[in-house]
């Protein structure tokens, strides 16, 4: 039995600590920006904003086309003469009217081709509108794109600190099944020599069952979040590589400081500030409705015309046309004062919501920021415990060896100093997720990572 739990120990240990490369937080999050799907598809969508922000999208330059075409006909026609044409033909006919003219299977073909232009010469401003509504729009666009990289970066920080978090406590697991054998090793040792009786054998077997199977569970856990980070980052990589383990940041900047950039730079406040302005420009917009509207157009073209039968056998025309077009709003049924009145209601909403962001994030941050020193107060604190916890251990081993204690005694010291040991990793992952948080909320995540 011995021999068995020792071959399982060292197989189990094996497993964790073979010498492969370490894959970094940094190397994570480049990947991450590269792959994650959410951030292709913002970027994308950025790239379609920016090529729908020009002038000619926004209709203030002038249109010019080709056009041409070809029409063919085969008819039977009667034409009556009216009374001017009887008049013309026979003006002492009285009331009498000439007979109609008859053509059977008349051909006819026409043909016409040019080239025309369209300008707008006046909208009430509109087209100035509309071009600054689409760069507002490569604006938000482009800080969407931001925001998705911002929450990506994010995400694949909180799965990789909780992968890393679950190595390190595989590796206080598998320190304390080495020392759980150890432990049954002695008490084995002493039943042979009646030493110890059944019961103090059972319990000190079954409490490395009890650390073996955590073992192997943080062992599943890990592989599953290490598959789900895999996931975040965007790829089908299948390889588990060690990750690092000491995520320290050097973290100087102040309250005062990220507090200041939460209001310049945080995104989804940026992204609060440019609805208000597109907002706004929507309104200016929907009163360019209330303006005249003057448009120019112009074509050179050449037209031909021919028939069979008929007044003429062919007809021939070469040169330019051109106009203006006026027209000038007089009533829409209230329709343009009603989208005005929404306008401005959508002006107001947008403040709101801009006013409601700044507060949520600013009470997100001051909460972050207290959690952020609170964790790196007691991370202190534990550090300082550890070194209790440890020398009471030591002491209660000693004491076990020499038959001093029991085997429950030893292994409530063990179980204090391994929670020691895993709340201190688990606090350094805290502090390291808060100072990501707070980098976030101000908005300097992305260049600080």
């Amino acid at each position: 039995m011995k021999r068995v739990l020792i071959l399982i120990l060292i197989s189990l240990i094996t497993q964790l600590t073979q010498a492969q490369e370490v894959f970094t937080l940094n190397e994570a999050l480049d990947a991450a920006l590269l792959h994650n799907h959410n951030v292709l598809i913002s970027e994308i969508e950025a790239e379609k904003a920016a090529n729908l922000a020009t002038r000619g999208n926004a209709g203030q330059l002038p249109t010019l086309g080709i056009i041409s075409s070809m029409n063919w006909a085969y008819n039977d026609v009667e034409l009556t003469p009216g009374s001017f044409f009887q008049n013309l033909l026979n003006p002492q006919s009285g009331s009498q009217p000439p007979p109609s003219i008859e053509y059977d299977g008349v051909y006819s073909t026409q043909l016409q081709a040019g080239i025309g232009t369209e300008f707008v010469i006046f909208d009430g401003m509109k087209g100035q509108y509309r071009y600054k509504m689409l760069k507002t729009g490569q604006v938000v666009s482009g800080l969407d794109h931001k925001a998705k990289m911002e929450q990506t970066v994010m995400n694949v920080t909180q799965k990789y600190i909780q992968v890393a978090s679950l190595q390190k406590a595989i590796k206080l697991k598998s320190e304390a099944l080495e020392q759980s054998t150890d432990r049954f090793n002695i008490v084995e040792n002493r039943k042979e020599f009646g030493q110890v009786n059944e019961q103090q054998y059972l319990q000190a077997l079954a409490d490395l069952k009890t650390d073996s199977t955590e073992f192997r569970e943080l062992q599943l856990n890990y592989r599953t979040a290490y598959r789900d980070l895999h996931t975040e980052i965007g790829w089908n990589e299948s390889s588990q590589n060690p990750l690092e383990e000491d995520l320290s940041m050097t973290f100087e900047t102040n309250y005062e400081e990220l507090s200041r950039s939460l209001e310049q730079n945080n995104t989804l406040l940026s992204v609060r500030e440019e609805r208000i302005k597109q907002a706004e420009l929507e309104e200016s917009l929907i009163k360019g409705n209330l303006y005249p509207r003057l448009k120019a157009n112009a074509q050179y073209g050449y037209a031909y015309q021919t028939a069979s039968d008929g007044q003429f056998e062919t007809q021939e025309q070469l040169g330019v046309t051109g106009g203006l077009t006026l027209s000038i709003p007089i009533f829409s049924g209230g329709r343009t004062k009603t989208a005005v009145q929404n306008a401005k209601a959508d002006i107001r909403q947008a403040q709101i919501l801009s006013d409601q962001t700044k507060l949520q994030l600013q009470t997100t941050f001051d909460n972050t920021w207290e959690q952020y020193q609170f964790h790196k107060q007691q991370l202190s604190v534990e550090m300082d415990n550890l070194k209790t916890y440890e020398r009471n251990y030591e002491r209660a081993k000693d004491s076990f060896q020499r038959g001093l204690i029991t085997g429950l005694e030893l292994r409530s010291a063990q179980l204090s100093l391994h929670n020691a040991r895993l709340k201190i990793s688990e606090t350094q992952y805290k502090v390291k997720l808060t100072e990501t948080t707070l980098l976030y909320l101000s908005g300097k995540l992305i260049f600080d990572k």
